[in-house]
């Protein structure tokens, strides 16, 4: 066991010296997106507190399925080299006021998302480096 590990050890070490850095491939992106997030910022706008709160569903087969004050809204969903793209997304169409507005900036928010960040907080969701809104994920 001792001599698999060294043999092992030195491998890594000489891939490292051949090719300057060593990449270990882990849980892929959309393995890690799967289930129910609770949106809590759009566009800086702290809605954390609305209630009920507004979350998003993504399932295996690329399905969104969104809920908020206002009823139901769909889309779906892709993860290619490690960005999420949200599509064909449908508000649920109510006429709620500011929960409608609400609705509709996160809409626009998952349209424009270029690129996603893992970070302690949760899913930030980026347009051209800037967030646009935050996720954490919730127990189903």
């Amino acid at each position: 066991m001792m001599k698999r590990s060294v043999i092992t050890l030195s491998s890594l070490i000489v891939t490292y010296a051949l090719l300057g850095s060593v990449v270990f491939t882990g849980v892929s992106l959309s393995s890690k997106l799967l289930g129910r997030w609770r949106v809590v910022k759009v566009f800086e706008a702290d809605i954390s507190r609305v209630f009920p709160p507004m979350t998003i569903d993504l399932d295996r087969s690329g399905r969104v399925t969104g809920r908020s004050h206002c009823g139901v809204f769909i889309g779906s969903w892709s993860s290619v080299n490690n960005q999420v793209r949200f599509q064909g997304m449908v508000p649920s169409g109510c006429n709620c006021g500011e929960f409608r507005n609400v609705e509709r900036r996160f809409i626009q928010a998952m349209g424009s998302t270029q690129g996603t960040r893992m970070e302690k907080e949760g899913l930030i969701l980026m347009d051209h480096g800037k967030p646009v809104a935050l996720l954490v994920p919730q127990r189903t």
